[in-house]
């Protein structure tokens, strides 16, 4: 037996919230950048822009690593389900609904607060699908902790 190696312990509830926050705090800093620094005019503006997301990107994939990495195998299993079919079930109904609005978009307008320019439209839709999705991821994890009980 080797003495020397502690046993891996999970992280808890602790750990996922100071994963949550350690995310936020960085992302909030990523945006008041971006919205501060990116504002300059040309290639100046779009590479401080660039460099703030990729920079919050980078910081939020380390911190889910870290986060994955102490969690026991349970809760691994739980997130992987969850993220395939509630996330698969988010994005086909995110997708329906997506489909069945262009479709029918010269004969029913779209809600005031879509947006009117294609990038407010763009984004909006984009909102939806991850939405879903993680309405999906919730409704699916929730469900395989209540079956595995």
């Amino acid at each position: 037996m080797n003495g020397g190696v502690k046993p891996k312990r999970p992280l808890g509830l602790a750990g996922f919230a100071a994963t949550i926050g350690v995310t936020m705090l960085v992302g909030g800093l990523a945006g008041a950048g971006s919205a501060l620094f990116g504002e300059q005019p040309g290639a100046v503006g779009l590479a401080i822009t660039v460099a703030m997301i990729s920079a919050a990107m980078a910081v939020g994939f380390a911190a889910c690593i870290w986060w994955w990495r102490g969690i026991d195998e349970a809760a691994r299993e739980a997130h992987k389900w969850a993220w395939w079919w509630g996330g698969s079930g988010g994005l086909a109904v995110g997708g329906v609904l997506l489909l069945t609005v262009m479709i029918r978009a010269d004969t029913q307008p779209l809600p005031a607060g879509v947006g009117s320019s294609p990038a407010d439209i763009f984004i909006s839709g984009m909102m939806a699908v991850v939405l879903f999705q993680l309405a999906g991821y919730a409704l699916a994890w929730a469900g395989w902790w209540l079956k595995h009980r």
